[in-house]
């Protein structure tokens, strides 16, 4: 498991690498986060309901108390590749 798990986040990261420095269809981080954003979720959503169960309650308190997430998130248009990939982890 922790290998194929190594390799699949190995093949995100190649494929987003050409997606975003393409010449013919270059992509933005924005964009590309677009694309990746409702696979993301379909994935991990039913494991993440499944392992924890109360885990929406707790995303919604969070957001209740750091009302300048959002903000955060769209300061994430403006950033390189590189500063994306140092948060992720």
């Amino acid at each position: 498991m922790c290998i194929s798990a190594t390799a699949a986040r190995a093949f995100k990261y190649v494929l987003q690498g050409i997606l975003l420095s393409s010449e013919g269809e270059k992509l933005n981080s924005m964009s590309l986060m677009l694309y990746m954003f409702p696979i993301a979720v379909i994935a991990l959503l039913p494991v993440t309901i499944v392992m924890k169960p109360n885990v929406m309650s707790v995303i919604l308190s969070l957001a209740r108390q750091h009302r300048y997430m959002w903000i955060l998130l769209l300061v994430t248009k403006h950033t390189s590749r590189l500063i994306l990939q140092v948060t992720k982890k």
